[in-house]
C-alpha cells in the first residue's frame, strides 16, 4: 500500500483524524487536534484531509467551518458559559454510571469502523489524536498525550482506567508510528511498553497566536466584572480535579502572609471535576473570607484577558504530559509558578520558576518570593517571552508531517 503519492518534488499524503475531541468545551487534546488539523490543511504536501466523528464524515470547506467557525463540532469559543457548564456536568453524570464508559467507548467503535473502510482501501493515513483508535486496517499514527492513568490512577474515573489498561497497549502495539507531546512522555511509553523508541516521535506542542501580552486598558473590562486590578492578582486555570494539585496549592497560597492575600487575590478560572466536592469546600471557605474569586467556565475573550493581567500564572501540578497553560501563561507576558517534576522542565526550560509540586512550603516560598520582588516577577516575563517563541503549532505540524512521510 503506498500512501505517500510521490510528485517529482514531495511527497503528498492523504490525512484521516478522529475529531471526537474537538467536540464540546475543548480539552488539551481537542485544542491539539484543532491546531494540528489547521496547520495540516493549507500544506501543499497534504492530498486530502478528512475528519469524521461518530457517523459524520467532514471533509474540504466543512471541514474548515469546524475549524474557523464552529460548523458541527462547536469551538469553545462559539459557546454560551452556561452550555459549557450544562454539557460539563451532563459528561461527568454520564462518566458515573456504571458501564457507561466502555457502552460509550462500544458505539463510537462501532459507529467509526463501518465509515472508515473506504479510507483505508483509497490509502488514508489515520492519525487518531486521543490515544485509542478505531479499528481501521490502513496505516495508522496514534498520539498518547501521557500515561496518568498508570502513574495515578486515583486521579481518573476507575471506568476510564480500566478501558485505558484494556486498549493502550493494543492501540501501541497496532500503530506504526506514535507521537508523544513530550520526551518525558516518550520515556514514559518505553518504560510501560515493550516498543521500540524507534517508533515513537516526539512533536511538542504549540501555543495559540491570541495569547500575548495585553496592556492594563485593553483587559479593563474583564478586570472590572471580577472586581479586580491589573497584575494584582494570582492566576490559576484548570478543571478541579486532583492531578492538578490545587488542595496545596490553596493550602500554600493559605499560609502567605495576610498582607500579600489582601494584595494578590487568586482567581481560579475553569470548571468542575472528577472528585471535586472536597476542593469546592476548601474554595467555598476562602472565598467566603474574600481570598478566593472562583470565576467558573469563562469565554474564551475573558480568559486570555485574565491570563494577561495576573501577577502570577500558577500551575503546579503533579503530573503532565507537556503542561500546555505553562506556554500560555509565557506568551500571555505573564511570570509563571510550575512543578519541577514529569514534563513542566522540559516544556519551561528555566523560564518558570519550579517547585516541587508535593511540598505545600515550597509552593508557598515559589509563590512569595514572585508576589514580594517585582523584579524577579520581570525576569520571569521576559523568560516567559523568550522560551515561548520555541513552540508553534506550525513547528508541530511539520514534525508531524515528517511521521506521516515515513509511512510513504
Amino acid at each position: 500500500m503506498d500512501v505517500c503519492k510521490r510528485s517529482r518534488w514531495q511527497c503528498i499524503v492523504k490525512l484521516l483524524f478522529n475529531l471526537q475531541s474537538m467536540a464540546g468545551a475543548r480539552s488539551g487534546i481537542g485544542i491539539y487536534t484543532h491546531h494540528l488539523i489547521a496547520a495540516l490543511l493549507d500544506n501543499p504536501e497534504v492530498y486530502d484531509l478528512s475528519g469524521f466523528i461518530g457517523r459524520s464524515v467532514l471533509q474540504g470547506d466543512a471541514l474548515r467551518r469546524v475549524l474557523l467557525e464552529g460548523g458541527v463540532v462547536p469551538p469553545i469559543a462559539t459557546q454560551s458559559v452556561s452550555n459549557a457548564r450544562l454539557k460539563e456536568s451532563i459528561k461527568w453524570l454520564a462518566r458515573s454510571i456504571p458501564g457507561a464508559y466502555p457502552i460509550r467507548s462500544a458505539v463510537r467503535d462501532w459507529q467509526g469502523a463501518r465509515i472508515l473502510k473506504p479510507f483505508a482501501s483509497t490509502d488514508f493515513i489515520y492519525h487518531e489524536p486521543n490515544y485509542i483508535p478505531v479499528s481501521y486496517s490502513g496505516k495508522m499514527v496514534v498520539t498518547v498525550h501521557d500515561l496518568s492513568h498508570i502513574r495515578f490512577p486515583e486521579f481518573h474515573p476507575a471506568e476510564r482506567v480500566a478501558f485505558m489498561n484494556r486498549r493502550l497497549k493494543t492501540a501501541v502495539d497496532r500503530a506504526d508510528f506514535i507521537v508523544a507531546d513530550s520526551a518525558f512522555v516518550k520515556d514514559e511509553i518505553l518504560d510501560v511498553f515493550p516498543v521500540s523508541g524507534e517508533k515513537i516521535i516526539v512533536t511538542h506542542l504549540g501555543v495559540d497566536e491570541a495569547f500575548h501580552p495585553r496592556s492594563e486598558i485593553e483587559t479593563l473590562d474583564t478586570l472590572h466584572q471580577f472586581n479586580l486590578s491589573y497584575r494584582s492578582f494570582v492566576l490559576s486555570v484548570g478543571t478541579l480535579e486532583p492531578r492538578k494539585n490545587l488542595e496545596r496549592f490553596l493550602n500554600a497560597y493559605g499560609a502567605l502572609p495576610e498582607g500579600v492575600r489582601r494584595d494578590y487575590p487568586l482567581v481560579l478560572a475553569g470548571g468542575g471535576g472528577w472528585k471535586d466536592s472536597d476542593l469546592k469546600r476548601q474554595i467555598q471557605q476562602m472565598e467566603r473570607r474574600g481570598e478566593v474569586i472562583r470565576t467558573g467556565y469563562l469565554p474564551r475573550s475573558q480568559l486570555l484577558d485574565l491570563y494577561a493581567s495576573a501577577a502570577v500564572f500558577a500551575y503546579p501540578s503533579i503530573y503532565e504530559g507537556f503542561g500546555l497553560p505553562v506556554l500560555e501563561g509565557f506568551a500571555s507576558g505573564t511570570p509563571v509558578l510550575t512543578s519541577n517534576v514529569t514534563s513542566m522542565p522540559e516544556v519551561s526550560g528555566g523560564a518558570a520558576l519550579e517547585v516541587n509540586p508535593l511540598s505545600v512550603d515550597e509552593i508557598r516560598h515559589g509563590l512569595f518570593s514572585l508576589l514580594d520582588d517585582s523584579s524577579l516577577r520581570s525576569r520571569h516575563a521576559q523568560l516567559g517571552l523568550e522560551r515561548v517563541q520555541a513552540f508553534t503549532w506550525a513547528k508541530c505540524a511539520e514534525q508531524t508531517m515528517a511521521v506521516y512521510k515515513q509511512l510513504g
